[in-house]
């Protein structure tokens, strides 16, 4: 009787240290706070630092960089002896680096944009000085030729002048 008394007891137990523990809330999730307690208590450091990875690790929209930055700049500010100062400096560090890059890829977009556009509006203008260059060396061509078809004309005319002094002479 004691053995199954005893083995009662050991299940009872168990089952009331069960029934008062609870499970960590997984790394990279806010943690519950319980919203009906008698006191409210202010976030730990490690809460506020949990946060802020929470506002990095946004699985449904992008990254908050200025909630996250102002939540270990908060860890940094109430809690200057935490041991979450050293990686909150990190992030805050990351954070600025990763907006840097990003404002840095935005003002190459823009380069890159109006160098292809730049780009462009040169490939038109040499098309077009092509086209112009080929309409000038025709042009040029036909003068050539008028140039030289006139040169013939004064020819002409010369010898057709020589032509008529001699009968003018002959006549008189």
């Amino acid at each position: 009787m004691w053995k199954n008394y005893l083995k009662y007891l050991v299940i009872l137990f168990v089952m009331l240290l069960g029934a008062c523990s609870s499970l960590p809330s997984p790394p990279g999730t806010p943690p519950r706070v319980n919203d009906r307690s008698w006191f409210k208590r202010s976030p730990a450091d490690v809460d506020i630092f949990y946060q802020g990875i929470s506002y990095l690790d946004d699985k449904e929209k992008s990254a908050d960089y200025i909630k996250a930055k102002a939540a270990f700049a908060e860890v940094l500010k109430i809690y200057p002896k935490s041991k979450w100062r050293g990686l909150s400096e990190t992030f805050i560090r990351l954070i600025d680096m990763e907006q840097l890059y990003e404002e840095q890829c935005r003002t190459d977009a823009q380069f890159i944009d109006k160098a292809k556009e730049d780009n462009a509006r040169l490939l038109k203008e040499s098309e077009q000085m092509k086209k112009d260059n080929h309409r000038l060396l025709e042009e040029t061509a036909k003068l050539i030729q008028e140039n030289e078809q006139l040169k013939k004309d004064i020819q002409l005319l010369k010898s057709l002048e020589v032509q008529l002094e001699k009968r003018e002479k002959m006549l008189r």
